[in-house]
């Protein structure tokens, strides 16, 4: 990361940040801090800090399985004193931990304790002192052995517990030193055991990048390759750098950046503003590149083999092919005519840039300078870099760069004049359906007669309320309407904007329209439909000139394509209408690519979208809206939820000023059972359950349902995340095994019949995607089954949705909420997940973490209060206060130094990014 956000405590004076209260005065504070609950939540966290340490044999005594133990469900790893015994439902393993004492004088073995209660795991020793009956001196050389017992219950799931064995040196009884060993017992079944970890996880350290002084020697481009009028660069300046890693503090910059670094405090003091709106957004776009910059190198590749591709393959020019895994799934992302470096391994120099001319689905097909293809020989070992492409931030930086005060109607709109009372404009509808739907309808006619002009129109769309539809209603009655109109239709992905494509060919001819791609698309992934509208000729794809783009009625693109349209000289004012379809999804700067330059006072701006979904994905915390530095107003809200916090866009006494904004409720995708939460939740109850009864119903009869007619069930697994190799990404096997038994029964039911691709997975984690698509590879017919995060199923939906939501809790001294929901404590990821499906939601999850955050807690106590709750039940979380606070005294075990969490440690971990 860039840098930190750091809150300032000086206001917290009588807060504590263990508890996160704040007390009236100080006495109160410190009167606080001597009950149990503040001490139980203290030594939680003060034993995850110390959990390493705690296990490392001391004093000549070592605390380990007897020999021959590990292996056979019996793991340990030493460097965490974790020792995993792996059980199937109702049996019991046992294995002996040996205390060897490797010193030169005898101590005393006074005490074994767990942390906390946990049925699962019984301890016992010949002298009881696991009963706390005497202790038992171990002379020097000498081994005792304490008998752990995993008993697992009928059910699948993980206990976990802290077990402290308590020594004194023999000659001096009040010198306590202590052992801990946590034992783990996994219940589990086939599938869960062969999703588990394959390795420890380590953490992993990026290679050092390879163009650490940014020399290289090109490659080969790709011939004939046209990429308009070149762009300006817009790189940052390495003060900013500085800056920035300093967190805009004045005080801890260079003298040479104070100045700087002055007036950007300055300018987040005051806030997004008229006068600094380019300078706002520059900068966090800045920002996000300095980050990009690092997390590309996530993907650097080591020792790994360039192969000659054959000519016959590839004629011209000599290319070798690399592998490269998650290509596919653009991990990382590439392109046509991006560079990728390489150096020989065991090298730093030179650095080759490798041009890519090809794109498979596991490698790439790389051109370099004739000085390497010289030297090269078949699997040659290098060493790689990627980059990511730098256009999308070219275009959004010039954008901000043409806006000036020429688009202020559209970036800080006023409320319009009021619009003449003529007759309401007489519409009929190509889709007939929209005339039963008054807010559709009156969308479109508001739309048509530009009743917001010159500020935008936004069409605020909740999940499955037929956005899109009326997007598409719109743009048809306008070049029905008004023989003159010029419609340009812009969406934040290649597939929404070939959906809308696609729609409006059903009623406009082919002549009047444009799908407009970017060079770097491979031709062969357009669709069919779409090829005759297409930028596309025998050579490939082509971007047309300014006199061929006027001709068009109808130009569809994304919105980093629209950016060759100010490119080719189209003039401003040239456009009526502007249509940004998902304008939730997109950063602001992005929006602007398709306006600035492109619309004046008299074009309609209409945005399309909801800010309670998910939102642009950025990568940088710093420039959070959340985060104190660019609050609220960072590169994580879009366009469109900036201006609907407006206040000519907020509802007054409940109701939308129709002229500016249109709320649509009908929704038309899921279960007024699956739609009850969210929509009280986020869209004040308003949106009304209008899906097809046939098809939503169609699961309230299902089998496996714990409540008949109620198509919505929480599955109760109380498994362990864990990571594994150098993936920071979190897995949960149990939940991957539970998730495959659920497709299983989905697959084999006969009455209703489900197909696979009526089933969706969503899964926050990319190594649980992973996982999950693993074990679905061996059940049958389940080919058609969508795995993916949240971002991957915004706009999507399915007739059954399974959701495994991954983070758990094993143990009562695992980490506090604030630090183990992390990406769960997203209301807008919850949004999307569940308002996917359509009559039927499984939730998978541990319901002792999920039940600590407001979305994702109110949800689990509606299943639970309607009957659709099955599997373990939800333990008490504070219960164990008193208890752990108990057993800490019995041990002796005391914190060394009772001091607060740092505020930057409360901000930092639920903020760093999780979703890998």
């Amino acid at each position: 990361m860039v840098g930190v956000n750091m809150k300032d405590t000086k206001q917290f004076t009588n807060f504590c940040a263990v508890c996160e209260v704040s007390l009236g005065s100080k006495n109160e504070l410190i009167f606080h801090k001597t009950s149990s609950e503040h001490r139980g939540k203290w030594l939680k966290h003060w034993y995850q800090n110390n959990r390493l340490l705690l296990a490392q044999d001391k004093s000549g005594v070592k605390v380990l399985p007897e020999e021959g133990a590990t292996g056979s469900g019996v793991a340990y790893d030493e460097r965490t004193g974790i020792l995993n015994l792996t059980i199937s439902p109702g049996q019991e393993k046992s294995v002996n931990l040996v205390i060897k004492n490797t010193g030169g004088e005898a101590v005393m073995l006074r005490q074994v304790e767990a942390f906390h209660s946990c049925p699962s795991v019984r301890l016992s020793d010949a002298y009881n002192v696991t009963q706390g009956s005497r202790f038992v001196r171990i002379l020097s050389g000498v081994e005792y052995g304490v008998e752990v017992k995993g008993i697992a219950p009928d059910t699948l799931g993980v206990e976990q517990v802290p077990v402290a064995f308590q020594f004194s040196p023999d000659s001096a009884a009040e010198e306590l030193f202590f052992i801990v060993r946590t034992i783990v017992v996994s219940v589990v079944d086939q599938v869960a055991e062969e999703a588990g970890a394959s390795s420890p996880f380590r953490n992993h350290r990026p290679l050092q990048p390879l163009r650490y002084d940014q020399h290289f020697i090109p490659g080969v481009p790709i011939s004939g390759d046209r990429k308009g009028v070149p762009i300006k660069q817009y790189k940052y300046s390495m003060d900013l750098k500085n800056i920035a890693t300093k967190n805009f503090s004045e005080k801890k910059v260079a003298p040479e950046y104070k100045a700087e670094a002055r007036n950007l405090r300055k300018m987040l003091n005051d806030g997004l503003q008229i006068q600094n709106y380019r300078t706002w957004y520059s900068t966090m776009l800045w920002m996000e590149e300095m980050q990009m910059e690092l997390d590309i190198r996530r993907y650097s590749l080591e020792e790994v083999c360039l192969k000659a591709v054959p000519s016959k393959i590839f004629s011209y020019p000599p290319v070798v092919e690399i592998k490269v895994e998650g290509l596919a799934e653009k991990r990382p992302s590439v392109l046509k005519g991006d560079n990728v470096y390489v150096c020989q391994y065991g090298r730093r120099r030179p650095v080759y840039a490798g041009v890519v001319h090809v794109i498979k689905d596991t490698s790439l097909y790389l051109a370099f300078d004739k000085k390497f293809m010289d030297t090269f020989v078949n699997n040659m070992k290098v060493n790689v870099e990627f980059e990511f492409n730098r256009h999308p931030m070219k275009v959004s930086h010039r954008a901000l760069e043409m806006c000036g005060t020429r688009v202020t109607h559209l970036t800080f709109p006023t409320l319009p004049p009021p619009h003449p009372s003529d007759t309401p404009l007489s519409i009929v509808a190509y889709n007939r359906k929209l005339e039963q739907n008054p807010e559709q309808i009156q969308a479109v006619r508001n739309i048509v007669s530009g009743t917001s002009l010159p500020a935008p129109y936004i069409v605020f769309g909740p999940p499955g309320t037929g956005k899109t539809v009326t997007i598409v209603e719109a743009i048809k009655q306008v070049i029905k309407l008004q023989p003159q109109s010029r419609v340009l239709v812009c969406a934040s992905s290649n597939a929404a904007a070939d959906l809308v494509a696609n729609r409006l060919l059903e009623h406009i001819i082919t002549s009047h329209i444009l799908r407009l791609y970017a060079v770097s698309r491979d031709p062969l992934t357009i669709p069919s439909t779409l090829k005759n509208i297409a930028n596309l000729d025998h050579d490939g794809i082509y971007l047309p000139e300014y006199n061929k783009l006027k001709e068009y009625r109808v130009v569809v693109s994304t919105l980093v394509t629209a950016a060759w349209i100010v490119s080719s000289g189209v003039k401003e004012g040239h456009l009526t209408h502007v249509f940004l379809d998902e304008c939730g999804q997109s950063t602001e700067p992005e929006a602007l690519v398709a306006l600035a330059g492109l619309a004046n006072h008299k074009t309609q701006v209409v945005l399309a979208g909801d800010p309670h979904q998910l939102g642009p994905v950025i990568r940088n915390t710093q420039i959070f809206s959340e985060n104190k530095l660019f609050s609220p107003n960072g590169l994580d809200k879009s366009f469109l939820e900036r201006l609907m916090e407006q206040e000519m866009y907020q509802p007054q006494e409940e109701r939308y000023n129709t002229l500016v904004v249109t709320k649509l409720v009908n929704n038309y995708r899921s279960h007024v059972d699956i739609l009850n939460q969210p929509n009280a939740m986020f869209y004040n109850s308003d949106l009304r359950a209008c899906a097809d009864n046939v098809l939503v119903e169609s699961l309230c009869r299902w089998e496996h349902l714990p409540k008949k007619n109620f198509p919505l069930i929480f599955h109760s697994v109380k498994g362990k995340d864990e990571r594994e190799g150098n993936s920071p990404s979190f897995f949960n096997a149990l939940e991957v095994s539970k998730v495959v038994d659920y497709v299983k029964k989905l697959l084999d039911s006969r009455s209703p019949k489900i197909k696979d691709v009526e089933i969706g997975v969503i899964t926050p984690y990319r190594r649980q995607v992973e996982k999950i698509q693993r074990q679905l590879r061996k059940v049958h017919r389940a080919d058609g089954v969508k795995v993916g995060s949240p971002e991957e199923f915004q706009g999507d939906e399915r007739r059954v949705i399974i959701i495994s939501t991954v983070r758990a809790s094993a143990d009562h001294l695992a980490h506090d909420e604030t630090f183990r929901l992390g990406f769960l404590r997203n209301p807008k990821r919850f949004n999307v997940a569940v308002t996917r499906a359509k009559a039927l939601l499984i939730i998978v999850g541990c319901p002792d973490i999920l039940v600590l955050d407001k979305h994702w807690g109110g949800l689990l106590e509606y299943i639970q209060a309607k009957g659709g709750y099955t599997g373990p039940k939800i333990s008490q979380i504070d219960y164990s206060l008193d208890d752990i606070v108990s057993r800490f005294d019995n041990l002796g075990i005391s914190e060394a130094v009772e001091e607060e969490i740092s505020a930057r440690e409360l901000v930092e971990a639920p903020a760093w990014r999780a979703d890998f």
